[in-house]
Parts: C-alpha cells; sequence; structure tokens
C-alpha cells in the first residue's frame, strides 16, 4: 500500500483493507498486524490505524479480542473464482504476494521523504532531457561513494530506469552493423527475461551466453560471433545472485576490445550489499556502458535511474533521451543531498537481513539471495514446475519458474522457483512462506547441488 500524504490517512487504510477482504486476500479470520507494526510500515501515526480498525470494526469487517484485530470470521468466504484472472485481464496475470522484484516499501516513506517529495512537487521545474545538472552532480558523489568509482557527471545520463537506459545504450549502439536500430547482442544466461524484451522490440537479435561456460573457461570467454555488445549483472547474476570473479572480468573485458563490442553492465542493487566495484572501475579502453537504478534500492514506483557511457557514444544517446518528471529528480536531488540515500540503504540491509533468515528458517534447503529481496526453491529433479508454480498461484502467491530465467530450454539447474521476499510485514511474510512450503511440499523441494552453487 502506497500512502498519499495529500488525503485522509486513515480512510486509505480503511479502503485498502476492505478491498483485500473483498477480493479475499484477506480471508474470514485471518490476523491483522498490531497497529503500531502496521503505522510504522506505512510511515504514519499510530492513531490513523488505529481510527482506520475502530471504523472496519464498526462496520463489520473486522472484530477486536484480547488475542487482537481480526477479519471477522462470520463473513462470508469469498468464492473461488476470486483468485482467478479477472475478466480483461492479460494472460500472464498472476497474483502479488511473494512476487520477485517487490522491495520493502514502508522503510522509505521517513520524514526526510516525504519532505523531499513535497518541497519537489512545491517548485516544479523542467530539465534538460539528459537530466538535471544538479542531480547528475549528486549521482556522481554517489556512484563514486558506494561503487568506489570516479566518474565525470558529464558522463552520467537520468534515465526513467534500467530498461530506459538500456533502450538509449542501443539505440547508441544500432547502426554498427550497417543497418541502424538493429544488431545483436549477447545476453547473459541466467538472467532478467524482462530485459531482453527491450533489445528484440527494437529490432536486435539476443544470442544467451551460458555464464557457467564462463566460469569453467575464465581466461578466454568467446562472446557470439558478430555480437556488438553484451548485456551482463557482474556483481549479482540472477537469480542465484553469484559474483564474476576477477579473472573473468578481466577476460571479458579483453573479449569485447577483441571484438569491438561493448559491454553493457547492469548494476541493479549494488548499495544494499557488500558488492565489488563494477566492471566500469576496470575500463581503460571505454568499452563499458554501466545502468543504474533506484528500483531495488528504494522502489520501482520511483522510476529513476542513470547510465553512465563513454563520452563518443553520450553525443549519440543524448537525441534519445526522453525528460525524466522534473518533480521526480528535484525530490531526489532532495534526498540525495540530506544524506537520505545513504540511511534509507542502512535500514533497508538489516530489514532484507532479517527476511533472508526468516526465509532460511521456513525453507533451509532453499538459497536466499546474499542481497536484495529475492530466493530461490529448487524442487525434485523430475517435479513438474510449471505444475509447481500453477499450484502456487491457486494459493495466492505470485512466484515465477526457474526456468523462466534462461532462454535456452532445458538450461535450468533443474525445475525450481523464484520468489520475492517484500511482504508487508515479517509476520505476514511468514505466514505466505509457510503456505508457500504447503503448496510446494509435494514437488520435493531440495537443496542446492554443490556445482551450481560454487563461485
Amino acid at each position: 500500500m502506497i500512502i498519499d500524504h495529500g488525503r485522509p490517512l486513515p480512510q486509505q487504510v480503511v479502503v485498502d483493507i476492505r478491498g483485500r477482504v473483498a477480493r479475499g486476500e484477506l480471508a474470514p479470520g485471518d490476523p491483522l498486524p498490531a497497529t503500531r507494526l502496521l503505522a510504522r510500515e506505512l510511515g504514519i501515526s499510530r492513531g490513523s490505524v488505529v481510527t482506520a480498525y475502530e471504523q472496519l470494526v464498526a462496520e463489520g469487517f473486522l472484530t477486536a479480542t484480547h488475542g487482537g484485530t481480526r477479519v471477522n470470521p462470520e463473513l462470508p468466504r469469498p468464492l473461488p473464482q476470486r483468485r482467478a484472472r479477472p475478466a480483461g485481464a492479460p494472460a500472464d496475470f498472476q497474483p502479488t504476494e511473494l512476487r520477485p522484484g517487490a522491495p520493502v516499501t514502508g522503510v522509505l516513506t521517513t520524514g526526510l521523504w516525504r519532505s523531499a517529495w513535497r518541497a519537489a512537487a512545491a517548485d516544479p521545474r523542467p530539465h534538460p532531457a539528459s537530466g538535471s545538472a544538479e542531480l547528475r552532480e549528486l549521482l556522481a558523489t554517489h556512484i563514486r561513494r558506494a561503487r568506489q568509482v570516479d566518474v565525470d557527471p558529464e558522463r552520467i545520463l537520468v534515465t526513467a530506469g534500467a530498461r530506459d537506459g538500456l533502450r538509449l545504450a542501443l539505440g547508441a549502439l544500432g547502426g554498427r552493423g550497417g543497418v541502424s536500430g538493429t544488431g545483436t547482442l549477447a545476453v547473459e544466461e541466467p538472467g532478467y527475461p524482462s530485459l531482453t524484451g527491450i533489445p528484440r522490440a527494437l529490432g536486435w537479435r539476443t544470442v544467451p551466453v551460458d555464464t557457467a561456460a564462463f566460469r569453467e573457461a575464465p581466461t578466454s570467454p568467446a562472446l557470439p560471433a558478430g555480437a556488438q555488445a553484451v548485456l551482463v549483472t557482474p556483481n549479482h547474476q540472477f537469480p542465484w545472485g553469484e559474483r564474476m570473479p576477477a579473472g573473468q572480468r578481466l577476460s571479458l573485458l579483453g573479449a569485447a576490445r577483441r571484438a569491438e563490442a561493448m559491454i553493457i553492465e547492469d548494476d541493479y542493487d549494488a548499495e544494499l550489499r557488500s558488492a565489488p566495484t563494477p566492471l566500469l572501475s576496470l575500463d581503460p579502453g571505454e568499452r563499458v556502458i554501466m545502468l543504474g537504478s533506484f528500483a531495488k534500492t528504494l522502489s520501482p514506483a520511483v522510476g529513476l535511474g542513470y547510465l553512465v557511457a563513454p563520452a563518443p557514444l553520450l553525443e549519440r544517446m543524448r537525441p534519445l533521451c526522453v525528460p525524466v518528471s522534473g518533480i521526480v529528480q528535484d525530490a531526489m536531488t532532495r534526498f540525495l543531498a540530506q544524506d537520505g540515500l545513504r540511511r534509507h540503504v542502512a535500514r533497508a540491509r538489516r530489514i532484507e537481513r532479517q527476511r533472508r533468515a526468516l526465509f532460511t528458517e521456513v525453507f533451509p534447503e532453499g538459497v536466499p539471495m546474499e542481497g536484495g529481496l529475492h530466493a530461490v526453491v529448487l524442487l525434485a529433479p523430475q517435479a513438474d514446475e510449471a505444475g509447481a508454480v500453477a499450484a502456487c498461484h491457486r494459493a495466492g502467491l505470485g512466484v515465477a519458474g526457474m526456468s523462466a530465467y534462461w532462454a535456452s530450454p532445458g538450461a535450468a539447474a533443474g525445475p525450481g522457483v523464484v520468489l520475492g521476499l517484500g511482504a508487508r510485514t515479517p509476520e505476514r511474510l511468514r505466514e505466505l512462506l509457510v503456505r508457500l512450503r504447503e503448496a510446494l511440499t509435494p514437488y520435493g523441494p531440495r537443496p542446492r547441488p554443490e556445482r551450481a552453487a560454487r563461485d
């Protein structure tokens, strides 16, 4: 739930809970978080939550007992079809609980965060398409402090996120093969499937690159013939969360230099972990374009990121830039200037460690990422992954199948599911993980094989 501080706070909580009861996300008898916990998560006063609970009790949606506040057990249970895909929804509709990619947003809504947005909204200003000069200066400082790379602010472009940055990079690289806007992009496998949709939509051919093969031959990583660029996540390969070893990084840079190809480095959520410096820091030949985003660090709803590129490519990118909201840029400028991001990251790291520990309690054989809010549960070797994912969806859990992160059929390390740990409260997360355990029990959760777990 995202709080709008321009509207009555108790009424927003009432509408959210009432809607979740109506949709079947909260069933009769389900416990609700304590008022103090929910207030802390939403960043509002406890009195606002108490007022909302009292109204819902008066309406008959909730009951208050010595054991806490619960959904009224006398309410009729929603029909099963309430969990089904709504009319007009896309075919890939999924439930939202435990869906990969959802951050913990309650820790973000501090007084400093709210004041930054209020000040930006009170004085809205436009900025050049390449981004606010003040924001780019602060981003350069952030990259230097958080990623140990000294970057000229003139080499930074403000984007609407990693996908927008990838669009700019491919737009600038298109035409090197002789045809404007097309080319061949090698894509790290496994990796985010959503990122591969951008190059395909732009007319690029994508070729998967097996990262396991890179590990086996770190001295001579071979780029596919004709590849103009390779898209990698060296500090946090998804979904396992592995890091690219130093020797492999240097060899990859050498391979890109020999092939006259560019490396597009997605440095997502590096602030949330003890990550090595990015490939950009090892790039004297200016072969690396680095993508950064605040989607995982703050929230996807912010819609803000950045790109660092060699000077010659920037001249091609600037005409392709689409201006990002001036209010968003100014709010982030104030937040960075007042050290809000560093303090937020420190809080987020503590919360994420707690949530990964909670996951390990329920799934001791599971694999939580070292940083961030994702985890993997492998299934029995012969288990039906599609059936397991469907069973989870029927239980209202939006997990994804492991095979979705590999482009090559059968390349995944066996069947499994990928889940996010960004549920609303720790109590709610535990309930959802227990429900997931029940849904996956017939499919035999198993530990990660030793070879796959190797760095």
